[in-house]
């Protein structure tokens, strides 16, 4: 629609697969982006800190694709929001996960915006009545007139694999789900995947992940 716009995460492209651009040692250069569709919420929200790891400092897929077993393996508690800090941090890469201060949807929309045009990636906690997950936010649906958010475009791992498509799941921050996502008290928005499934869920959490600054001594040390 015309006064509808986009905003995606910095350097992917989705043609066909999910890709992202990486940087190798012939140079710059597009990988899909790791998917890995499961069941297990453990495993989705360990494929999702990957995910975004991997688009933000632009680590090739072979060097990603074993960390989510070894991180898997020191048991971390993913699925709160310390766990997932701590999980960025298990992954030995230069990124800082802050926690966004606030878990209203109007503020939780603003603050995916702003991260996304400033170049960092984000990761979003939801749920609905039947479960609880973490999703890489791939995107924002901005009204462009008011510059408003409308939708979060998501890459959930407990969902289909998208085709042409950036995202698999669409979260509506505008307005009240209906009877048909079987809306109730405390979930109230709703949530729609490309395969036509549908439920209401809540936001929980906003992280978002940043390129950690040098330091001052690595800082001197490139402008010799």
């Amino acid at each position: 629609m015309a006064h509808l716009e986009h905003l995606f995460t910095a350097d992917i492209r989705f043609d066909t697969d999910v890709q992202y651009l990486v940087q190798g040692p012939h140079g710059p250069r597009y990988e899909n982006l790791p998917i890995r569709k499961s069941e297990s919420a453990v495993i989705c929200a360990l494929t999702s800190i990957m995910q975004c790891v991997a688009m933000l400092r632009q680590i090739p897929r072979k060097r990603m694709l074993g960390r989510p077993r070894r991180a898997a393996q020191r048991r971390l508690g993913v699925l709160d929001d310390g766990g997932v800090v701590d999980c960025v941090r298990a992954f030995g890469t230069a990124v800082v996960a802050q926690l966004h201060p606030s878990g209203s949807v109007d503020e939780i929309g603003k603050g995916v915006r702003d991260a996304l045009r400033s170049g960092h990636v984000c990761l979003l906690h939801f749920e609905s009545a039947r479960s609880s997950r973490w999703a890489t936010v791939i995107g924002v649906e901005l009204d462009r007139t008011t510059d408003e958010p409308r939708t979060l475009l998501l890459l959930d791992s407990s969902a289909g694999e998208p085709w042409a498509c950036a995202h698999n799941v669409r979260i509506e921050l505008q307005g009240t789900a209906g009877r048909s996502v079987n809306a109730s008290a405390g979930f109230t928005l709703s949530c729609r995947h490309l395969t036509g499934e549908a439920c209401a869920v809540r936001l929980r959490r906003l992280i978002v992940l940043k390129r950690s600054a040098p330091t001052p001594a690595a800082t001197a040390t490139t402008a010799s």
